[in-house]
């Protein structure tokens, strides 16, 4: 499976993650680094993709009016091809999620660099 997307030119490329518009370059270099072909979730593609609108939005909060996502699902068994936009509901559950993620990345690093600080002044002490 794969995205196809092309240009004015005429040009097209065939991907499993991208991004065009403002800030795509950014997003496409996220997507390249975190996208794991064959092991990236629905879940997980969900959460990559509300990174990377925190990310590259010239925004200060995510809020479900700033963004939409749809999903585009396949079933072999049915041999159906259907997509669904996400709800305001679904989105601010996944923005509260990341923001949530980020708030505990945050307080890690505070309590690393606060025990490298006192480790620091103790060596001093000495």
């Amino acid at each position: 499976n794969q995205l196809y997307q092309s240009d004015p030119s005429g040009n097209y490329g065939g991907w499993k993650a991208t991004c065009v518009g403002h800030n795509s370059q950014t997003a496409i270099s996220i997507l390249k680094q975190e996208y794991k072909i064959g092991e990236t979730q629905l879940n997980d593609a969900l959460r990559l993709a509300i990174r990377v609108f925190s990310k590259t939005l010239d925004t200060t909060k995510l809020t479900p009016e700033k963004i939409e996502i749809a999903v585009l699902q396949h079933d072999d068994k049915t041999n159906q091809t259907t997509i669904r936009m996400l709800k305001d509901d679904e989105l601010t559950t996944l923005i509260k999620q990341y923001e949530d993620e980020q708030s505990k990345l945050e307080a890690d690093r505070q309590k690393q660099q606060q025990q490298q600080t006192t480790s620091t002044v103790e060596k001093d002490k000495k």
